[in-house]
């Protein structure tokens, strides 16, 4: 009790000098036409400006392969691995899965420039050391389609954390295990927390998509199927699932999605479900993203480190 006291104070002072609040004025949610869908999951060509950042010498980023059983076939994606790689030969090191979204690849997270300012961070003693996993996820969702459709989920949260933690040096076990996404790797990421509990402990949505029933992609199955591979539903079919990872969700205040995103924001309130919020201006873009890869990684880095969360709107559950 002593303790759980601690971090409710801590929060509680955390909470007060947090943001101002959240202007919910909103429009319309978008409705999810294809014409929807295409323009607000960023295509590649948005993150153009912000990729030709300087990269400090002796940054490695490789590329990789393996064979996912869940897919059926052979699947790319690229590792950062920190400058202590190579010197600590016997450390092992946290994770951190980062996945694209709708128009992106598994490059886009380099292109937004994540590798680069965590090579920074580390090297100037912002953040601890950690490996960075960027798969490929091509236009699926990152989920289990439906009606023994390909295993999507299955691919990152099985075959992807198998295939890494016998190919380098990471610390294994879900305290170590962190996923974040933008866009609809946002999506991805809270999704394959809930489905698959006990892979992953942290959990950031970054310019988070959300998905009606009528406008979902059509391997999201019927209503049914819909909802068990929706946030907003998972959320309240699974709540002892969220509430068992450290939770971090940020939108753009002229995000199109942002409407369902402080939806989400406001059921896991009202759910008593703790985590962080944060809306700051911006679009849904790859100028918004690189502009706070600090914020995301200095909070990866502390809610690996089990740090209690900071800043933001901080959200916790009442005590009783």
């Amino acid at each position: 009790m002593g303790k759980g006291l601690a971090v409710f104070a801590l929060g509680a002072m955390l909470f007060a000098s947090a943001c101002a609040p959240v202007d919910r004025s909103r429009g319309t949610v978008p409705s999810g036409s294809a014409e929807d869908l295409r323009l607000a999951d960023v295509p590649a060509a948005d993150v153009a400006p912000v990729a030709a950042r300087p990269a400090p010498t002796g940054l490695r980023v490789e590329s990789r392969s393996f064979y996912s059983d869940a897919l059926g076939r052979t699947m790319p994606y690229k590792v950062y691995l920190p400058p202590q790689y190579a010197t600590d030969t016997t450390r092992r090191f946290p994770t951190l899965y980062l996945l694209h979204g709708m128009g992106g690849s598994d490059d886009q997270w380099i292109d937004v420039g994540a590798p680069v300012s965590a090579e920074k961070m580390i090297r100037s003693g912002q953040i601890a050391p950690l490996v960075l996993v960027m798969p490929e996820g091509e236009t699926a969702y990152w989920v289990d389609h439906a009606n023994g459709g390909p295993r999507w989920g299955a691919y990152v949260a099985v075959d992807l954390v198998k295939e890494v933690e016998s190919a380098f040096r990471v610390q294994t076990g879900q305290t170590h295990r962190a996923i974040g996404g933008l866009s609809m790797g946002a999506h991805g990421a809270v999704q394959l927390a809930l489905n698959y509990p006990g892979v992953f402990g942290v959990v950031g949505a970054h310019s988070l998509v959300l998905r009606r029933f009528d406008s979902a992609p059509a391997y999201f199955g019927d209503q049914q199927q819909w909802s068990q591979r929706d946030p907003m539903g998972l959320v309240k079919t699974k709540p002892q699932a969220v509430r068992a990872v450290a939770l971090w969700i940020d939108i753009g205040k002229d995000d199109p999605w942002a409407p369902l995103a402080e939806r989400f924001d406001r059921e896991l309130t009202d759910l008593h479900i703790a985590h962080q919020w944060h809306e700051w201006p911006g679009d849904h873009s790859g100028i918004y993203w690189s502009a706070h890869l600090g914020d995301y990684l200095r909070f990866y880095d502390a809610a690996l480190a089990g740090v209690p969360a900071f800043g933001g709107r901080l959200v916790l559950p009442p005590l009783y």
